[in-house]
């Protein structure tokens, strides 16, 4: 299809300020990083999520072929069943991807890692004050264990990974301290971890730029930082993307942005918005798609319509005014080329189609390539086509939503109270006083 601009063109008619931006500033961007997947563990912990082996197989194969370079699978202390899979999935030997298992600094969990046949984890421990007050531990004693977690881990082979768990609410002298001492034992990648979501794009810089500066720059040795989000304040994929910009090179994503409360960082915006920035992640953009749909029915978590990259109207348009824009070139209305991530443009007739529209529709649905339609005919089928979409029974569409909402509750719900209870009442009935037993008549 020949498009009203050329390429030349386009470049006088489209002010990039991201390019701009980063040639005023300055700004030294990575030239590629390395994407750390957290689904088969931080986006499991999505309220009622639950995956079995098959599905976790499935999907860290998927991961590896698409270029996910390091996939976290699981905490194999926490159960029989977690290990045994952990280590079912390290036993699959992906092609390209690292698998990784997490512990806490306790010799029991790393233990558990081994046991796993993992190669490489991940220790991680939550460093603010809130959390030290709960788990009444000093600054001191975490430090300690920290050191002694770490070396015991290269002690039995591991690569260690370590993790600031809610880093991002820390006294910055901890936080300084706990990741000096997290390389000092032998930690080969640091990661901040904004746990709950509260930073910005800007403090995301700022700390990071501190990070940069006092602990690792005074090493003289490169080590490798990583990032990792939640979306509590919708700004996970922002914040990870600051991260990036600011020399972060293992940002941590989960597929279709799944992950406790209001989820994580979603690996296919923040692959393609690399992407968009010239930043390498060896990502196959084509194959996301797949991934997310495959992840989608695993999860049994419904995808908005609107979820930028793989949503269903990601690349949709009704408008007249912007379907004939469109027309005339693609980026008039499209940031992103549907072909670039695997989708496909779609135009949908309704109340907002114009005579561009019902052109192309024509054109496109029934081929009339070289019919001439006269003026007044394209105006009658523009008009129908109207009033067809406008007369669509709101009652109708209320009853299918109402009835779409109560199905997802359904697969979206956990253990009711009701169903809490019974297994209560059957397994502590014996140790229940006589005096609040039911009374039977």
């Amino acid at each position: 299809m020949s498009y009203k601009f050329t390429k030349e063109e386009l470049e006088e008619l489209l002010i990039d300020y991201n390019k701009v931006a980063f040639k005023e500033e300055k700004l030294n961007l990575p030239s590629k990083v390395c994407i750390w997947d957290e689904t088969l563990r931080d986006g499991e912990q999505s309220p009622t999520v639950y995956l079995n082996l098959d599905e976790k197989i499935h999907l860290t194969k998927l991961m590896d072929e698409i270029g996910v370079k390091l996939i976290a699978v699981g905490f194999p202390a926490v159960s029989k069943t977690e290990k045994k899979i952990v280590k079912a999935i390290v036993n699959e030997n992906c092609k390209h991807a690292t698998i990784l298992g997490i512990a806490r600094p306790k010799k029991e969990d790393i233990d558990a890692c081994i046991d796993a046949d993992l190669k490489e984890i991940v220790i991680f421990m939550p460093i603010s004050p809130i959390f030290r007050k709960t788990l009444k531990q000093t600054p001191e004693q975490q430090l300690e264990k920290i050191e002694e977690a770490i070396h015991y881990a290269k002690d039995n082979g591991f690569r260690v990974n370590w993790v600031s768990e809610d880093g991002t609410r820390c006294d910055f002298n901890h936080l300084v301290n706990v990741f000096k001492k997290a390389i000092e034992a032998g930690a080969e990648r640091i990661v901040l971890g904004d746990t709950v979501g509260v930073l910005t794009p800007f403090s995301t810089s700022y700390l990071i730029k501190r990070i940069k500066n006092e602990v690792i720059k005074p090493l003289k040795k490169e080590i490798p930082m990583g990032i990792h989000t939640h979306n509590d304040f919708g700004l996970a994929v922002a914040n990870t993307i600051a991260g990036v910009f600011e020399g972060c090179t293992y940002p941590h994503t989960c597929i279709n942005g799944y992950g406790e409360r209001a989820g994580n960082a979603a690996l296919e915006e923040v692959a393609t918005i690399l992407k968009r920035m010239d930043i390498e992640t060896g990502i196959d953009l084509t194959r996301l798609p797949e991934l997310s749909e495959v992840c989608e029915r695993y999860f049994c978590k419904p995808l908005s319509q609107y979820k930028p990259i793989v949503g269903d109207y990601a690349f949709s348009h009704e408008s007249g005014l912007h379907i004939a824009a469109i027309l005339a070139h693609p980026l008039t209305y499209e940031p992103i080329n549907p072909h670039m991530v695997g989708r496909q443009r779609t135009f949908y007739l309704g109340k907002f189609s114009g005579s561009k529209s019902i052109l192309n529709a024509l054109q496109q649905k029934i081929k009339v390539l070289d019919l001439e339609i006269p003026e007044k005919i394209i105006k009658k089928i523009v008009s129908e086509v109207k009033k067809k979409h406008e007369e669509t029974s709101k009652e109708e569409l209320r009853e299918s939503f109402n009835t779409i909402k109560e199905e997802v509750k359904k697969i979206t719900r956990g253990v009711t109270d009701k169903e809490f209870f019974e297994i209560v009442n059957k397994h502590a009935q014996p140790y229940v006083p006589d005096e609040f037993k039911p009374k039977n008549d």
